[in-house]
């Protein structure tokens, strides 16, 4: 039995090419330059060289200050999501207390009634608490905003037991 390794196919293009655009690309290779009459690497740097680093006027104050201000709004972002994620899950498990026990004909039954019951309750708790929700992830944004970090509990169980009062 004999072994048919397979071919190289850089080789094979180049063998199939024009042999002149194959010089011709060889010879800019080896120059430096790209073969599509592009501007070299060489070129490309001393062109990035003459450019400014930062925009006129601005010193590397203000670029600090606009970096941790886009840090500051990323963080922002993260924290606001994690609230809302709290308040999908507290609301996933109210609709879930909420969905009918006896229900084998929509969910089915066993195992597999209560984990589509379960998924289900997940995703209507967290469409309820995308539109909006109860409340709970604002009053614990809010308390967070406005109380030290001792005050910040103290505030969160307020406002479940203001929330819990109104359900």
């Amino acid at each position: 039995m004999a072994i048919s390794p397979p071919s190289d196919i850089i080789n094979d293009v180049a063998r199939a090419a024009d042999p002149a655009r194959l010089q011709a690309a060889s010879r800019k290779l080896t120059e430096g330059a790209s073969p599509a009459e592009g501007a070299s690497f060489d070129d490309a740097i001393k062109e990035a060289a003459d450019k400014p680093l930062m925009m006129p006027g601005a010193d590397i104050y203000s670029l600090r200050n606009s970096l941790r201000n886009d840090a500051e709004t990323a963080n922002a972002e993260k924290v606001r999501k994690a609230h809302q994620d709290f308040e999908a899950y507290i609301l996933q498990t109210f609709v879930e207390s909420m969905l009918p026990k006896d229900a084998e004909n929509t969910y089915g039954k066993g195992n597999a009634g209560s984990i589509w019951k379960s998924m289900l309750a997940e995703q209507i708790g967290g469409q309820l608490s995308k539109a909006g929700g109860i409340g709970i992830a604002e009053r614990l944004l809010n308390a967070r905003k406005h109380g030290s970090s001792a005050a910040a509990p103290q505030g969160a169980a307020q406002s479940m037991n203001t929330l819990l009062g109104k359900v």
